[in-house]
């Protein structure tokens, strides 16, 4: 029994585990929507971008201001720009797909050995990593339903919550949900919403805001499926 233990808790057993999944899901996705040459191109220099926002620039605002805003940072310029361009460059969701698994990856890995990557990473906090596996599953989910409700939802946290964060940080100085950042969120939100979805949108981006006010589960998790359950759900019952 302390064998089997020991070998559960031994980091490189859990990366071994880590790596499979994502090696197996990966091949599920290629198998189901293999891209194109153009589209596994831009999926390399958008890996390449990201790692860079994430290894790079990020510790850069990391100093200037602090690792919450930094987090919010990283929501802008990863899976921020990768949803708003993505419509335009891909026509398969594998890339946004396996590279929003391949950062889950990137950001659970260090926690293995218990090094986070302090200049966003907050000790058991999993946001980045739930973000990623969100984004992942709107994709999927929804490319070929409605490729706008996947987008919108992302952009609902990537960019509306991102906002909440700065705004907060500049006003309350602390990680704490506060009125004015759901106000920021409010506005962003619907202009996105106004944008990708209409009327519809904007319905959502009161859900939304609504939502990442709960603390039971974490807002990266809650955001973007519900605002996207909601845009999926309210046609079909009007209909």
């Amino acid at each position: 029994m302390s064998e089997k233990k020991s070998l559960i808790e031994n980091p490189w057993f859990k990366l071994s585990l880590l790596i499979l999944a994502f090696v197996a899901s990966s091949a599920v996705v290629m198998y189901l929507w293999f891209p194109s040459p153009v589209e596994i191109m831009w999926g390399g220099i958008l890996v390449v971008w990201v790692l860079l926002v994430v290894f790079r620039f990020s510790k850069l605002v990391s100093k200037k201001w602090n690792k919450y805003v930094a987090r919010k940072f990283i929501h802008f310029l990863t899976g921020g720009l990768v949803a708003i361009i993505s419509p335009y460059i891909f026509e398969v969701p594998t890339v946004p797909v396996l590279g929003a698994l391949f950062m889950a990856v990137v950001t659970v890995a260090p926690r293995i050995w218990e090094r986070d990557l302090d200049w966003f990473q907050i000790k058991n906090n999993f946001g980045d990593t739930w973000f990623c596996i969100s984004f992942a599953l709107l994709f999927l989910t929804f490319w070929y339903v409605d490729k706008w409700i996947a987008i919108t939802a992302a952009l609902f946290m990537a960019v509306g919550d991102g906002v909440t964060g700065i705004v907060r940080n500049r006003i309350y100085k602390r990680h704490v949900k506060g009125f004015w950042g759901s106000v920021a969120m409010l506005i962003v939100s619907v202009i996105i919403g106004v944008i990708y979805k209409g009327v519809l949108g904007v319905l959502t981006a009161v859900v939304a805001t609504i939502v990442e006010r709960i603390p039971l589960i974490d807002d990266n998790i809650t955001v973007p499926l519900v605002s996207a359950g909601f845009m999926y759900i309210i046609p079909v019952l009007l209909a």
